[in-house]
């Protein structure tokens, strides 16, 4: 009996298809200066910052939950970075950690309200965030002048090895290290065994809450690299730098072949989605659309992508439809010998 071969098309295939897809048809517009030295200088950063953006996205997925407060923890971010400093390269160091205690605790307050108090990831994720930007606005005021980030920042974000961004090169080996871990790791199979099921976590022993409440910080910790290197790629971070973070996070996370109930994620496959994402945006940019297009075929993409990772995951559906084929033309060869 001829047996479907199984694995062949898996997400990851898919999405590295859509990678080359995009590259190509970016190539085609740009009539091949997408390679070049500028412009890969002045746009792979920000894929870097999607796939932190990314990454941080796909452990909160990887629960089962969903984080709507990417965009206020990058913004809250930059208000930290251009309102402690004030632009003073000295006081750099002690803004980043003061970033981190605040994003950290965003991550915890999400983390917490969810999975100790049973709430909705949606609409905790989303008011911790608006709170976080009323607090933010009120510690930041209102700036007579234009404030920038510390110089060093700004170098740092904008240096580039042939035009192959430092922050790419980061977030790529950080995704290397999270499967690592992830994968090879006691605490990393821990952590997914918690996600996947907080039930089952806790009846194998697991401290299955706690493991889910530390993706939240930890998710929390990625958005805030992502908005530190974000603000020193814009040098005068405003209000509105991290609205373009709330569906994109999430369709790179799908489209690497999570699904939104919860389990084990890949970060080789969203760092892909992040790719993905980050040149579908660039396309639409050369293409001249502007304003809501990009939401809008951001969510188009979303909603194929949940299609596709259903189709794609379903696995006893395709087997079962090949076995009863299989068995339909045994029977039928059999009636006619």
């Amino acid at each position: 009996m001829h047996r479907p071969a199984r694995g062949f098309v898996t997400p990851l295939t898919v999405i590295s298809i859509g990678v080359i897809a995009m590259l190509l048809l970016a190539a085609l517009q740009t009539q091949g200066a997408v390679f070049s030295q500028s412009i890969l200088s002045a746009f792979t950063p920000l894929i870097g910052v999607m796939i932190l953006a990314a990454a941080g996205q796909a452990l909160v997925i990887g629960t089962g939950g969903i984080d709507l407060s990417v965009p206020a923890a990058i913004t809250v971010t930059g208000i930290i970075l251009t309102t402690y400093t004030d632009g003073d390269a000295s006081k750099l160091a002690p803004a980043i950690v003061i970033v981190l205690i605040a994003v950290i605790l965003m991550g915890l307050v999400n983390g917490i309200l969810v999975e100790v108090f049973g709430l909705n990831s949606l609409v905790v994720t989303l008011a911790v965030g608006l709170l976080a930007i009323g607090l933010g606005r009120l510690y930041r005021g209102k700036l007579l002048s234009v404030v920038g980030v510390p110089e060093p920042l700004v170098a740092f974000s904008g240096s580039n090895f042939g035009g192959i961004s430092f922050v790419l090169l980061a977030s790529i080996a950080l995704a290397a290290l999270a499967t690592f871990f992830v994968w090879l790791t006691v605490p990393g199979r821990r952590l997914v065994a918690s996600s996947a099921s907080a039930a089952a976590g806790t009846l194998v022993g697991l401290r299955a809450t706690a493991y889910r409440i530390t993706a939240y910080a930890v998710a929390g910790v990625l958005y805030g690299i992502a908005g530190i290197m974000l603000s020193g790629l814009l040098t005068t971070p405003d209000l509105a730098i991290g609205e373009p973070y709330l569906l994109a996070p999430i369709v790179a996370v799908v489209l690497g072949g999570a699904v939104l109930t919860g389990g084990r994620v890949s970060f080789v496959a969203t760092l892909l989605g992040a790719v993905f994402v980050s040149l579908l945006n660039l396309n639409l940019a050369v293409a001249g659309f502007t304003g809501g297009m990009p939401a809008l075929v951001q969510g188009l993409v979303l909603a194929l992508g949940l299609t596709l990772v259903f189709l794609l995951r379903d696995k006893r559906l395709l087997s079962r439809a090949f076995s009863r084929r299989a068995q339909g033309e045994g029977a039928l060869l059999g009636s006619v010998h």
